[in-house]
């Protein structure tokens, strides 16, 4: 009986992450609605604030779940446990709902502001290349961006559900914050994390030493690099081989 409950919790979890995904539909269609730019959204964006304000004083959970979602964050139904895929998309969870160092930093008064910015560059990358600064620009700008990404119209809901999913994040970024914080806190994160506990492609770095005599010394050094497509962490990784050991 308990294992045919955890089964159907299992399986409602995945249904409201694939229906986050998918977006809001007409008459609960289940059909998903092509959208250029895969801007992540919620058509209840009011319980990821919700959800947000009451992480940050809750204990740091092994998971974030349904569970966890109910009986600490005391959010129940299909739109709290929505806001799970959306944290994934935002970088606060992992794929597998195991929250990240970001996360942590979100919970922290001084390091809120930096994460959430960095969590809005992560899950809304194409509205950055239109406008570095997004996160200060008026909402009719940043309406704009999302009509001129999407294709939609002003007035359709989806524009206005990606709308205000950003700026429940963009909420908790302090006024006249630059994005100089951000590279601050992505370089820190960045060399306090160690290479070998994240698992992504592997690349071999062949570094040659040689010596005024005619000994010569070759060392090989295999290097784990994290699992992602952020050019800035990659840039930051190569910058620190290059002035630590290319010398």
């Amino acid at each position: 009986m308990e294992k045919s409950q955890k089964a159907e919790s299992s399986n409602t979890d995945a249904a409201d992450e694939k229906s986050a995904a998918v977006g809001p539909s007409k008459a609960g269609a289940a059909t998903q609605r092509k959208i250029p730019g895969n801007l992540p959204y919620l058509t209840a964006s009011g319980t990821l604030k919700k959800a947000l304000d009451r992480l940050i004083e809750a204990s740091r959970p092994d998971k974030f779940n349904s569970d966890f979602l109910e009986n600490v964050l005391k959010l129940s139904g299909g739109s709290a446990r929505a806001t799970i895929p959306i944290l994934k998309r935002l970088g606060f969870l992992t794929s597998d709902g195991v929250p990240t160092d970001l996360y942590a930093r979100f919970r922290t008064e001084g390091g809120r502001g930096p994460a959430a910015l960095q969590a809005l560059r992560t899950g809304f990358p194409e509205i950055f290349k239109r406008s570095e600064y997004a996160h200060s620009v008026e909402d009719g700008k940043l309406r704009d961006i999302i009509v001129e990404i999407t294709g939609l119209k002003p007035s359709d809901t989806i524009v206005l559900a990606i709308k205000a999913t950003f700026n429940v994040v963009k909420s908790y970024i302090p006024a006249g914050m630059d994005n100089s914080s951000l590279s601050t806190e992505e370089d820190h994160s960045t060399a306090d994390e160690p290479l070998h506990s994240q698992m992504g492609q592997q690349t071999a770095l062949h570094i040659r030493q040689q010596k005024s005599s005619n000994i010569g010394l070759v060392y090989n050094i295999n290097i784990v690099l994290p699992e992602t497509s952020d050019l800035r962490v990659l840039n930051a990784i190569f910058r620190s081989l290059k002035e630590n050991l290319m010398q």
